[in-house]
């Protein structure tokens, strides 16, 4: 015997929810009343979450009731795993609301199509000629996942309005979503006084004159990336003769010894030991206790310490970028969180997935400064290319120091990245619907 549920969910294959599947002539609810809906999915680490969140802020931020609904990618059926709602006034109006999905990406068109007919289901929504499919920033897609592949299973129910977008920096991608204006003010107002404050807990300082460098790394190339971070950073601003510090955060807790000892190797002797005069290495693997790991002789003018830790609180995260005077991040949420703060492109990080979203930053440098340029961004990445496995890194020779040009074209490539903010876009598609 067939369940009830299972009655339903072949009723909604057959007969699609929408009452314009049987008829455009009945009355629609009143625009202005309509409620939003977001499907968050995701599958591990916070940058999912973050977007969801981010989405939500978007939505409560137009008016409209809502509900944050966080569902588990992994599997072909609805697994809600939380909800949150926003803007509440009254029952949710789950009469033809907008619903969002994001990042739509995680699943493919046709196990979508299945897990929004249980979404709806569970929901009791029996109208909904609106959704919206929002994707994180520029990601490589398997055969069949297009954003035409997602409208044609989206079609087959007869939702009148799709609309399909993905943040990143491609031609007709959005952008990346901003810290919040004021997070952005009290970050940078609190932030070196908050680092001070941590640093006394564990009986350290940082001079005045020292400069901040910071990195997240959270790929399988840690070493690569790393090392592309320090070495070019230290030829870029190796004008500068204060000592300098690498606070290096590396996401998979079991890479740090590799990564120390890589470091050590590359920077025991030639051709990198004219950049510093001794290079200290110490460890965090345990809260509260600091592992001292030697140091290499140099014949440079300057001190540096590098300091490898396995995660840190997200406040600490964001004074550490706040102050610092460069930094190295991985995925959307920590690449959005710079762009904010700092208002420029960071190094990256960059996972196996994220081809697309370097190929049209790589293009857009083209295009502002010509090859120059091209090879500055190019310097700022490294990581594992999605289709060939094989490791991309570009090392600074020691004399390419930026030149007066570089540094102008640079500075007007990282302003438009900083101007391309996708929340207002948002808000205009949700208002245009609501």
């Amino acid at each position: 015997m067939l369940n009830d549920r299972v009655i339903k969910t072949v009723l909604l294959y057959l007969f699609p929810p929408w009452h314009n599947y049987f008829s455009k002539h009945i009355n629609k609810v009143d625009k202005m009343k309509r409620s939003i809906i977001i499907m968050n999915l995701f599958t591990a680490g916070g940058g999912d979450h973050a977007l969801g969140k981010k989405i939500k802020d978007i939505a409560r931020s137009t008016g409209a009731e809502g509900e944050l609904i966080t569902v588990n990618a992994k599997t072909r059926h609805i697994n809600v795993q939380g909800k949150e709602l926003f803007n509440p006034g009254k029952e949710l109006n789950y009469d033809d609301p907008i619903v969002i999905v994001t990042p739509h990406s995680l699943l493919s068109p046709d196990v979508l199509s299945t897990v929004l007919a249980d979404f709806f289901y569970q929901l009791d929504i029996i109208t909904c000629n609106t959704v919206i499919l929002i994707d994180e920033m520029d990601v490589s897609r398997d055969v069949g996942s297009s954003d035409r592949d997602y409208e044609v299973a989206l079609l087959s129910w007869c939702v009148e309005n799709i609309i399909i977008h993905s943040l990143g920096f491609s031609k007709k991608s959005l952008g990346y979503l901003p810290m919040p204006e004021r997070e952005v003010i009290n970050i940078k107002k609190s932030s070196k006084q908050d680092i001070i404050k941590l640093l006394d807990s564990y009986n350290l300082s940082l001079p005045k004159s020292c400069s901040l460098y910071f990195a997240y790394l959270s790929s399988d190339t840690v070493v690569a990336c790393s090392q592309i971070f320090i070495i070019n950073t230290l030829i870029e601003d190796r004008e500068l003769q204060n000592n300098s510090v690498y606070v290096l955060v590396c996401r998979e807790k079991e890479n740090m010894a590799r990564l120390l000892k890589s470091l050590k190797e590359c920077f025991a002797g030639t051709p990198y030991e004219d950049l510093f005069s001794e290079c200290h290495y110490s460890m965090m693997k345990d809260e509260n206790k600091i592992q001292r790991h030697g140091f290499s002789r140099g014949t440079g003018k300057k001190k540096i310490h590098i300091f490898i830790t396995h995660t840190i609180p997200a406040t600490t995260f964001k004074n550490l970028t706040s102050i610092s005077k460069s930094g190295m991040m991985s995925g959307d949420q920590s690449l959005s969180d710079y762009l904010s703060l700092k208002k420029r492109l960071p190094y990256y990080d960059k996972q196996t997935w994220k081809d697309p979203l370097i190929y049209g930053l790589n293009a857009r440098a083209h295009e502002l400064g010509g090859e120059e340029l091209l090879n500055k961004f190019q310097s700022m990445v490294a990581g594992r290319e999605g289709y060939t496995r094989s490791i991309v890194l570009k090392l600074l020779a020691p004399e390419d120091v930026p030149t007066t040009a570089l540094k102008n074209s640079l500075q007007a490539f990282n302003l438009e990245m900083y101007a391309r903010k996708a929340d207002r876009k948002i808000r205009e598609i949700l208002l245009k619907y609501l």
